[in-house]
């Protein structure tokens, strides 16, 4: 009878929150609007999420300008938090060399030098907009940390990094011509609008062991370790090894980030970092593309450190975008996500009437269990903690 009794209890609490999950609030109850990314509201939001916190991660629709004003508002607000770190979607050397030209007085004179001789080198930052973030982090005295993969088009502006600082003249004098290789190949891959006519397919075992042991310290070596690496996981996608691609990027974001991380901590015992990525490589949990990227890493980190990350996803409803594609005849797309969202969120978008609609999908996943919401917004609600909709996004304005 008691075992009974039990049973009933436990089918009874069931059923109880069953139903009240069906019962869950509508989305407004959640959400807020804001023309500006220093009102109140936000602000206030966003400084309470902050406290405790040892990560924030940005995951951005590549190519609008409101994300990296996005960014540079968290930064902002972070200060109070003990925030000192970016870390972004380029390679260690790419983020070196934008620290370099944000913390001098000609910041855009000199970015746009490196992309007149080595176009679409520095991934995402081929655009006046951003720098403004990257300097306001430099006088506000932060660090710009690089995890990603080199990028393809990288190899001739790491190579002249090389000649400028190796001590080794027989290095130099292999690389001079390495490096002019790399520009024609460029040139020929946008003549023929080929990806693979580009230098880094060209890159073989041979040269990178020859290139190696000309090295004369870590940071050459490594700059090379790099080269070949990034030769791996584009070869994976060449192949159509989706997963082996996503998942050997993913790792290399996690190797790449815990080097800075544990040279950050010879001087603070709890580093604290902001991330602008991709919107799938600030996911928690199982990502879109099933791997456990370096978000969910960062996530598992501040837990272990008694701290909690932070996990906004930033898209434009619709607008326009730099595509970054070196192939397309316009720089600039228009672009419509809102059949992408959730049919929920569809729903509420005509009622849009300011800038940004922030959802607040943390407060939502005590409710997002049973039938109250769709999948893909359940999925959603368990990746990120915070939405944030742009409504008529710009494009970057590209050098």
């Amino acid at each position: 009878m008691k075992n009974q009794r039990t049973i009933i209890c436990v089918f009874f609490i069931f059923i109880t929150s069953y139903l009240a999950a069906q019962k869950s609030p509508d989305l407004t109850a959640h959400s807020f609007e804001v023309d500006d990314l220093k009102e109140e509201r936000f602000v206030s939001f966003t400084k309470k999420q902050l406290e405790n916190s040892q990560f924030a991660l940005v995951g951005e629709q590549h190519g609008i300008k409101e994300a990296g004003i996005f960014t540079n508002a968290i930064f902002n607000l972070a200060q109070d938090y003990g925030y000192k770190n970016l870390c972004i979607e380029t390679d260690a050397l790419a983020a070196k060399k934008i620290a370099e030209m944000a913390a001098s007085g000609n910041a855009l004179t000199e970015a746009k030098k490196v992309y007149n001789e080595f176009p679409f080198a520095i991934p995402f930052y081929n655009n006046e907009d951003d720098y403004i973030m990257f300097k306001n982090v430099k006088r506000k005295g932060g660090n710009i940390w690089g995890i990603d993969q080199t990028f393809m088009a990288q190899f001739g502006m790491n190579f002249k990094h090389i000649i400028n600082t190796t001590s080794s003249k027989k290095l130099k004098n292999t690389l001079l011509p390495l490096k002019e290789k790399t520009i024609e190949n460029y040139k020929n891959a946008i003549e023929t609008k080929d990806f693979s006519n580009m230098y880094i397919f060209k890159y073989d075992k041979a040269t990178h062991k020859a290139l190696l042991s000309l090295s004369t310290n870590e940071e050459e070596k490594e700059i090379f370790h790099q080269l070949w690496k990034t030769k791996e996981i584009y070869g994976y996608n060449s192949t159509k090894a989706y997963y082996k691609n996503n998942n050997t990027r993913g790792q290399l974001m996690k190797s790449n980030f815990i080097k800075y991380y544990k040279e950050a901590q010879k001087k603070e015992a709890l580093p604290k970092v902001i991330f602008k990525l991709g919107a799938n490589h600030a996911a928690r949990g199982l990502t879109r593309t099933n791997i456990y990227d370096i978000a969910n890493f960062a996530s598992e980190l501040a837990i272990f450190n008694n701290q909690h990350s932070i996990h906004y996803m930033i898209a434009g409803i619709t607008g326009e975008t730099l595509t970054g594609n070196p192939f397309s005849p316009t720089p600039v797309a228009p672009f419509d996500n809102t059949k992408q969202l959730p049919k929920e969120i569809q729903e509420m978008v005509p009622s849009f009437t300011k800038k940004y609609f922030i959802l607040d999908l943390a407060s939502l996943r005590e409710f997002a269990y049973g039938k109250r919401y769709s999948e893909a917004l359940k999925k959603m609600i368990f990746n990120y903690d915070v939405l944030v909709l742009v409504k008529n996004a710009e494009a970057l304005n590209s050098f």
